[in-house]
């Protein structure tokens, strides 16, 4: 029996399935590099429209084909087609578009795929010819099953690489492969229709598809364009994936596969852990070195997170990092990798960078998922996070693109926390002088290169001596005396503040001994670091050294800045009942840059308050700041705390304090920051020249 067809019909078919296929190419990718919230809405709708053109392409195929007879329609029938259609191209999507797609999973899918299609197919031959009228054939049946398996594997094969290829000519190569995909499903209607045969003994396509050579031949030719085709992307995906998704001995790849990833996944948010993230970061590169396109580091730190684990307990603390983890997953796209490296810390692989505008939207959504409350017991909890990007290759190497990225995140908690920043020169220059401190800094904790300056305190009303606060000062071995300001952040991000600040604590008790052994009763206040604070061992390790010196608690004060009280009041206060108990006092530091009210300062279980110099400065020049002075003096006195007044630099500066009651004051017009032997020379030279301390004059310090 000769084959009949329409040649306009195959043509159109043919129009019709290569963009039918170059379109699909477009959906992959858009799906590939969404983000998880819009992949939920946009994978149904993108299956509907490739499963729909697949149903439609069968039923062009039909009328290209068909054998004369007049089709009777059945509508449920055909309804329960479609729905297979729908479920063909859900599965082409959803594979297809993933991150990482191992060869079982794409071979399991596949399988499903080509019985969908064949099951599509049988349904819409019912329900043309009626279900009562048409028959299976075995043996083509399982041949053209297959073939229709083979050709499902092909196309998430090609689709699965294509949907990264980057390469200049990939327009041309999507048209050709479209092409000859629509060439094959050509071919694979032939064989399905050679599956199925008419009860009446007239055959749907043709009853001995032999007899025409021409067909036979293009069947054949189309058949082994296929196979090739497929070895060839079977390639592509081996180089992509790896020899290790061909393991088929089920049970030890299965064990296998579940060792290797409780060993690369976090076990509080399963999330990759470092070594996944190594991992993932490993294939990112191998893709983009493929693709051309870069590829970003985002290193994200949550701000503000270590006082929650010690206001509301550790318990909170893995809710915020479970929830903070799903938020992020969420605002990455599905192409992207998400993992907790460790703590708070967390760092998204982002892919298929063209430009730095690619990566602005996703940060974004990042920075802004972690800054909605999280509400906990009903207890809202507000943190926010800080995100430093590197880019690859730029930005260096697998080994330095890491540290740039914490190079940026550093730079954003230094601008003010809540924000991304980028990796650039400025912040390279700043990372090279920080590591250069960092392995500086760890030799001087060894050598024991620092020393104490003191600056005196005096009292308002007779200008005596009362005591001192501890400066630290680097004796680096080249550059000299270095300033607090100027390594004290090194120290703080490197984690070597604890050491350090513990050193000016002995230090400073061994003053005050050896002051008492000059029959001087000195009292030392010390400065707090804003990561010494959190210490858990802040303050047995402060009682063990009072205790192997012999020193009194009252002779140590120790200053808490006020920004740190207010960004973490309740852990402040915890704190503060702590000191209390060990008899140490506390000094609120740089009092008055930030509004308080009466509870505020009731509240504070503090001993002192330090005026801040900015209000200092201008006591006797501007009313606002002279009422504000005598407005906190009144208060803190109403409370029996003392007021200490620092950068005094001149009399008339002193006349007015003294004139509003303050307690204690230092600064330059009184004495520069100066060491223990002249410390010490300074009160023995006020104990022996002068009986009563209303003796003394401003010009008395200057010795």
């Amino acid at each position: 029996m000769e084959l009949k067809y329409d040649i306009w019909l195959v043509l159109l078919s043919l129009l019709q399935t290569s963009l039918a296929m170059f379109v699909t190419f477009s959906f992959v990718n858009r799906l590939h590099y969404a983000s998880k919230t819009d992949k939920q809405f946009l994978l149904p709708i993108y299956s509907i429209a490739v499963g729909s053109g697949i149903w439609g392409i069968q039923f062009v195929n039909f009328l290209a084909f068909q054998d004369g007879d007049v089709f009777q329609f059945s509508t449920p029938v055909m309804l329960a087609s479609w729905l297979t259609g729908w479920l063909v191209g859900f599965i082409f999507c959803y594979i297809s578009s993933k991150q990482l797609t191992s060869f079982p999973l794409l071979l399991s899918s596949s399988f499903l795929a080509g019985l969908c299609i064949y099951t599509m197919f049988y349904l819409a031959a019912i329900a043309i010819h009626t279900s009562n009228n048409v028959a299976l054939d075995p043996t083509p049946l399982i041949i053209a099953f297959l073939l229709a398996m083979a050709l499902c594997l092909l196309t998430m094969l090609t689709l699965s690489w294509m949907k990264v290829y980057g390469g200049k000519n990939a327009m041309l190569i999507k048209l050709i492969l479209s092409f000859i995909t629509a060439s094959a499903v050509i071919g694979l209607h032939i064989t399905l229709s050679a599956s199925l045969i008419l009860k009446s003994g007239s055959p749907i396509l043709l009853e001995h598809l032999a007899s025409n050579n021409k067909i036979l031949a293009a069947n054949i030719a189309l058949s082994i364009t296929c196979l090739f085709l497929l070895a060839f992307s079977v390639a592509m995906f081996y180089e992509k994936n790896g020899n290790k998704i061909f393991a088929f001995n089920i049970l030890e790849a299965k064990q296998k596969s579940v060792n290797s990833l409780q060993n690369m996944t976090d076990g509080l948010t399963n999330l990759p852990n470092r070594s996944g993230f190594h991992h993932n970061l490993a294939n990112a590169i191998t893709r983009s070195e493929r693709s051309g396109k870069t590829i970003a580091l985002a290193y994200i730190d949550l701000d503000h997170f270590k006082p929650i684990n010690d206001n509301f307990g550790h318990q909170v603390g893995d809710v915020i990092l479970a929830s903070s983890a799903s938020r992020l997953n969420a605002a990455v796209r599905g192409c992207d990798s998400l993992a907790r490296i460790g703590g708070d810390e967390f760092i998204a692989i982002i892919e298929g960078i063209k430009s730095n505008e690619d990566i602005f939207p996703i940060v974004e959504r990042i920075v802004n998922s972690i800054r909605q409350p999280f509400l906990i017991d009903s207890q809202k909890i507000e943190i926010s996070c800080s995100v430093g990007i590197a880019i690859y290759p730029g930005d260096g190497d697998t080994e330095k693109l890491m540290s740039c990225a914490d190079a940026a995140m550093y730079k954003a908690k230094e601008n003010g926390k809540n924000q991304f920043r980028f990796y650039d020169t400025e912040i390279e220059s700043a990372a090279d002088q920080m590591l250069e401190l960092q392995r500086d800094l760890i030799v001087a904790i060894e050598n024991k290169e620092f020393s104490l300056l003191f600056q005196p305190k005096v009292n308002c009303e007779t200008l005596a001596l009362v005591g001192a606060e501890a400066l630290i000062r680097w004796n680096h071995p080249t550059k000299g005396l270095i300033s607090p300001q100027n390594f004290i952040p090194a120290a703080e991000r490197f984690g070597l503040i604890n050491k350090i600040n513990n050193w000016v604590i002995q230090e400073a008790c061994s003053t005050i001994r050896r002051a008492k052994e000059s029959d001087i009763d000195l009292n030392i206040s010390i400065n707090l670091s804003r990561l010494q604070f959190r210490n858990t061992s802040l303050i047995d390790d402060t009682i063990k050294w009072l205790d192997m010196y012999g020193v009194p608690a009252h002779n140590l004060t120790l200053e808490i800045k006020e920004t740190t009280a207010v960004r973490n009041e309740a852990q402040f206060k915890l704190l503060l009942a702590k000191f209390k108990t060990a008899n140490i006092k506390i000094a609120l530091d740089d009092f008055g840059l930030h509004p308080f009210t009466l509870e505020y300062l009731q509240d504070l279980n503090i001993d002192e308050i330090k005026l801040d110099n900015v209000f200092v400065a201008k006591v006797n020049e501007n009313p606002e700041s002279h009422a504000l002075v005598d407005a906190v003096i009144r208060l803190a006195h109403a409370f029996n705390l003392n007021v200490v007044a620092e950068g005094v630099e001149t009399e008339t500066q002193y006349k007015a304090l003294a004139e509003l009651g303050c307690d204690h004051m230092q600064g330059y017009l009184f004495s520069k920051p100066i060491s223990e032997a002249r410390l010490f020379k300074q009160f023995n030279h006020h104990q022996i020249n002068f009986d009563f301390p209303n003796q003394l004059s401003i010009a008395d310090f200057q010795i």
